[in-house]
């Protein structure tokens, strides 16, 4: 009966190390699981051949691979979470290399400028969709905004990201760009 007793508690302690060990697995594999983490969908990017402006990693799940953001497809969904700021009412993003561009227009009730808050939320929404940003240059400048604009309008017509790095690079490098 002694005997019975030992092997069913070494049996209860084994189960439930496996239960506990099984538990903790499942919440490491619920914080890399890409659906987890906020996946865009539509356009104001880049193309998605891995040029200029491709530059994503979402985990692949169960591979340990990873795959391309495709920035030109889920541009709007990472502007929209940057909308959802109480400050901002319009964002636009365009992303050259692993360098991310955001014109923001401000609601007009924030009376304001960009401050280094505001930077690092809206870098914080780039950089949680596409991790391999390494910079996130963002301007309220209003004419920089219109360029700004003007260059995702463009991308989002069919034109290459390539042909405008150029004009993506001068806004980033102005004094009045945070970065």
């Amino acid at each position: 009966m002694k005997r019975n007793k030992w092997f069913f508690l070494t049996w209860t302690v084994v189960v439930a190390a496996l239960v506990l060990a099984g538990c903790m697995n499942s919440a490491n594999q619920t914080k890399d699981d890409p659906q987890v983490s906020m996946q865009p969908s539509a356009s104001a990017g880049m193309n998605n051949t891995g040029d200029v402006g491709s530059s994503d990693m979402a985990g692949v799940e169960g591979s340990g691979a990873a795959t391309r953001f495709d920035w030109g497809n889920n541009a709007a969904q990472v502007e929209t979470a940057i909308n959802n700021l109480s400050e901002i009412s319009q964002s636009r993003v365009v992303v050259t290399g692993t360098t991310a561009l955001v014109a923001v227009k401000y609601d007009p009730q924030y009376k304001g400028e960009t401050t280094e808050r505001i930077r690092e939320m809206v870098a914080g929404a780039v950089r949680e969709a596409d991790p391999t940003i390494q910079t996130v240059a963002v301007t309220s400048e209003e004419e920089d905004v219109n360029d700004v604009f003007e260059i995702s309008d463009k991308i989002r017509g069919g034109q290459s990201a390539d042909d405008l790095a150029e004009d993506i690079n001068r806004i980033v490098r102005n004094a009045t760009t945070l970065r």
